[in-house]
């Protein structure tokens, strides 16, 4: 790629999955692009190396070098690289947007910042480096445009490298392959030395003097640079800075010439600056989020709602659902599912109403209505009614007419109402696997029904442990039997993603919802699946955006708020976790009995013994009845002695359970374990626990429950196998695979378990 031919990417499909949407910077090696992943649904940064150095096999050896280091770096304050890729005849990887201020623009914008502001930004570097440190990865490019501060006051390492200059020079009569930027690359390695964690602990001195005094330690030509830091051994910052004489003295050692000087690691850098960083959330410039380029259209198109006592809401889901899939493959229109609430006045919106007819309405920017259709709401006429809505949306569409089915109207209308009740509350479950089987007796063989009837079955299965084996037993037969129909059904794939969980491997559950998107981007349930997958996998700021997709698409899902509420349980983010929890009240979904062991939970974790002690007078024949009696005596009591033979019985019987259920019942009586000071149960229920397949690392680094144990070599052991879980459910939903061999590939592994 030479000059001129940056601008040309942008507009075309590459790799038959990327749209290119927007330039956001090149340099001296390449490019990096907006681009817009179909397969996911997302948007992303796209790296691409200079069409003439692609060419150049050792260039390109060390790119796949790098690409392949840096994704071994989870963190949250890390931007996570996800595929590298080789199409079209272009070289490039992909990683996480971060839509967000540079710590270039901030400076700019405020000159100096404030001690507690600046300490904060560079104790979330140190911290993003000591992930980095501990898989050997070494960032060696740490400046100030590659810390980005997002709109929620995120701090985000990241690395454009290769749109920023690389240069190799003579310094000192050595010749050195010397990788980064001038003004912040230590002296070890402008000399050409091999990088130590060491050398991104200076770059980091030099941002905390930039930040504190409001300009650059070294500045001048390239040569004074790189010579000056061969002679300055201690950086003296400025009196007129007036700053604590300790917190100088800690930058002049992170930023020390000589590396035996030095602070010698990210993590101790960071214990020293903790005393200052006292900010609870970084404020961010009102207009520093960049808006969709002007190349591709943007449609809000709202859940349906209902008005009156006879709307069929259920019917107006399933145009909506149909409307979404359509809209979905038009090419150059992002369609953004949102709620009600969630309406942008400044966006083109499609508005549906339900009564009993559907009623949707077209609104142009600025609230002016331009189009209303009235069309029936009827079983038979849902693929016509969504059909008639896209072309009366979007001009020139291309058409998409659904297969077509001998199903009967029956047995549709008893999907469709069964899947609106199934989605709402495990309440409902019995009603809808009824209407379900109707539905089955009525069109066998159809795989839409059998999905459908497979997914609330492995629900029920969850909450019914002493039919669980039969209820997965028949999941997997009707599994098998929708991806032997229907390959690329999305529904097919999300069946056989929960069927997984319960009864496989997370990272293949993972690679079926991906499919799931893959195949309809605008599925809910795999949106919510994998965000509440990502949750548990500790990787929040993707999980938490796709968690609110779902909801966005399909707002009677609920129940997704309660892993939010646990999330932001186990942050301590207790403001976020109440309002979460005030919001399940207002929708009548916070009910004591399904809840209690949620509840119980986080008051547990909270400490609330005043909430812990009024649970003991609800009732209680939702969940294990005799268990949840027995959390209670603990917590409310400190009756552990007496209950730890009714809670360990429950884990050790548990063999036919579910997967989920088995982890779920074990990492409940781990931390009443932990809670009673027991640390050697405590051990064991995590043992339990991991043994079954846990991936939840966000409990296992955080639970205050588990603090009698997380410092214990057996807590680290069985955190590099839930880490090791957790990173490959990240790889196959962000990995270098491709979707057709990936759907072959976890249908195959379903089918393998086919007795």
């Amino acid at each position: 790629m030479v000059a001129g031919q940056d601008v040309a990417l942008v507009g075309r499909l590459l790799a038959n999955r990327y749209d290119i949407l927007a330039l956001i910077g090149a340099g001296g090696m390449g490019a990096v692009y907006r681009a817009r992943d179909r397969e996911l649904d997302e948007l992303v940064a796209l790296k691409v190396i200079r069409s003439d150095l692609a060419g150049d096999t050792a260039i390109v050896e060390r790119f796949r070098s790098e690409v392949k280091l840096a994704r071994r770096v989870t963190h949250p304050n890390v931007a996570r690289t996800f595929e590298l890729g080789d199409a079209d005849g272009v070289m490039f990887c992909t990683m996480e947007l971060i839509e967000g201020e540079s710590l270039t623009r901030r400076i700019a914008r405020h000159r100096r910042l404030s001690v507690a502001e600046a300490t904060t930004i560079a104790c979330a570097v140190c911290e993003a480096l000591a992930a980095a440190h501990a898989v050997d990865v070494i960032h060696r490019d740490i400046k100030p445009d590659n810390v980005l501060i997002t709109s929620s006051g995120r701090v985000v390492l990241a690395d454009f490298g290769i749109a920023s200059a690389r240069i190799t020079m003579r310094v000192g009569g050595d010749d050195g392959d010397v990788s980064g930027t001038p003004a912040y690359m230590a002296p070890e390695q402008a000399r050409g030395e091999p990088p130590t964690p060491a050398t991104d602990v200076y770059a980091v001195g030099l941002l905390l003097y930039e930040m504190l005094t409001g300009g650059p330690a070294f500045s001048g030509e390239t040569t004074q640079i790189l010579n000056a830091k061969q002679e300055i051994k201690r950086l003296v910052v400025p009196p007129s800075s007036d700053l604590d004489p300790q917190l100088v003295e800690t930058i002049a050692a992170a930023a020390a010439r000589d590396v035996g000087s030095r602070i010698a690691s990210a993590v101790a850098l960071r214990a020293r600056l903790a005393p200052w960083a006292n900010v609870a959330k970084l404020e961010t410039a009102a207009d520093d989020v960049p808006v969709d380029p002007g190349e591709i259209r943007t449609l809000i198109v709202l859940s349906p709602r209902a008005e009156g006592a006879d709307a069929r809401l259920y019917l107006a889901e399933a145009v909506h659902e149909q409307l979404l899939r359509r809209l979905a493959r038009l090419p150059r229109l992002r369609v953004l599912p949102r709620a009600g609430a969630n309406a942008d006045p400044k966006m083109t919106t499609v508005e549906l109403v339900a009564t009993d007819v559907l009623t949707i309405a077209v609104s142009t920017p600025g609230g002016g209505e331009v189009l209303t259709l009235r069309l029936p709401l009827a079983v038979a006429q849902i693929g016509e009614a969504a059909e008639a809505a896209t072309t009366a949306i979007v001009k020139c569409l291309v058409s998409e007419h659904p297969p077509s089915t001998a199903a009967s109207t029956e047995a549709l209308d008893l999907l469709l109402h069964a899947r609106h009740l199934g989605q709402r509350d495990v309440a409902y479950i019995g009603d809808a696997i009824a209407k379900l089987e109707r539905a089955n007796e009525l069109l066998p063989g159809d795989p839409r029904i059998a999905a459908s009837l497979a997914i609330l079955q492995v629900r029920r299965a969850f909450f019914s442990p002493a039919t669980s084996a039969e209820l997965l037993a028949a999941s997997r037969d009707l599994v098998n039997a929708a991806l032997a129909a229907g390959p690329r059904l999305a529904e097919a794939h999300l069946a056989a993603g929960h069927l997984e969980l319960n009864i496989g491997e997370a990272r293949v559950a993972a690679g079926h919802y991906r499919v799931a998107i893959a195949c309809s981007p605008h599925v809910a349930e795999a949106h919510e699946s994998l965000g509440r997958m990502l949750l548990e996998a500790g990787f929040l700021e993707p999980a938490l955006a796709r968690l609110e997709e779902a909801i966005a698409i399909a707002p009677s899902l609920i129940a997704i708020r309660w892993d939010i509420a646990r999330a932001f349980a186990l942050e301590e983010r207790w403001a976020d976790h109440d309002e979460v929890m005030a919001e399940l009240a207002r929708q009548n979904f916070a009910r004591p009995v399904r809840s209690l062991p949620l509840r119980l939970r986080f008051a547990a974790w909270r400490g609330d013994r005043d909430a812990i002690a009024a649970m003991r007078l609800e009732t209680r024949d939702g969940f294990d009845t005799p268990f949840v009696d027995a959390l209670l005596a603990v917590f409310a009591d400190g009756a552990w002695d007496a209950s730890r033979e009714v809670l360990v019985g429950r884990v050790l019987e548990s063999t036919e359970w579910p997967r989920r259920r088995r982890a779920f019942v074990a990492q409940l009586v781990a931390e009443v374990a932990g809670y009673a000071g027991d640390a050697t149960t405590c051990l064991a229920m995590i043992g339990k626990a991991v043994d079954t397949g846990l991936f939840d690392l966000h409990w296992l680094d955080r639970c205050p429950l588990l603090g009698v144990v997380r410092t214990t070599d057996e807590v680290a052991g069985h955190r590099v196998r839930v880490k090791q879980r957790a990173d490959a459910i990240l790889d196959a939903l962000y990995g270098d695979h491709d979707v057709g061999a990936l759907s072959d590939t976890v249908a195959a592994t379903v089918a393998a378990s086919r007795p």
